[in-house]
């Protein structure tokens, strides 16, 4: 079974993380919800509490086989600045391991180097000086980035298709009559 781990941090898009963590899981993906604050609860960006799987300190990252970043203004500049996360996708991104992010969160991918001109999708003003490819999801190698919560059923489409094939994604898309 393919295991995915997303970091949670206060102020982020619920529904970016939500809606990409059951539609991976109705794909038969195990998602683990990974607390970056102090607490498993979390505090959305429009005042939704709900409780993470686990926290930072706790995980595993060679268990994963896919990071994913949910984005928010508030959550993205905490993951940002997490020295854990920006590690762990410092040693995915080098040892070609799915990382994976949405709305302004792909900034975080721009500052690192993962992404270059032309080959990554992020929310309209977070470029950070590049161009984006236009779409709504832009997948290269072993990074797929989205531009918001609009696009978070073709990003996790585009999660499935990596992580185990086209059909699959195109069955849980089928199945929830998207």
């Amino acid at each position: 079974m393919k295991k995915t781990a997303i970091f949670i941090a206060n102020g982020l898009e619920e529904c970016e993380a939500l809606n990409t963590a059951d539609l991976l899981k109705r794909a038969g993906i195990r998602v683990d919800l990974v607390s970056v604050e102090d607490t498993k609860d979390i505090v959305s960006s429009h005042n939704l509490h709900f409780m993470t799987d686990m926290m930072i300190d706790d995980i595993d990252v060679y268990e994963y086989d896919a990071l994913i970043l949910p984005g928010g203004l508030k959550g993205t500049q905490t993951l940002s600045v997490n020295e854990k996360v920006l590690s762990y996708l410092k040693q995915f991104h080098k040892e070609g391991h799915l990382i994976a992010a949405i709305c302004a969160a792909p900034s975080i991918f721009v500052k690192e180097g993962y992404v270059k001109d032309n080959h990554f999708s992020v929310y309209p003003g977070f470029e950070c000086g590049l161009k984006t490819s236009g779409l709504k999801v832009s997948v290269d190698n072993n990074v797929i980035t989205a531009k918001g919560l609009g696009a978070s059923f073709e990003f996790a489409h585009a999660i499935i298709s990596y992580l185990l094939d086209k059909e699959a994604a195109d069955n849980v898309l089928k199945e929830i009559q998207y």
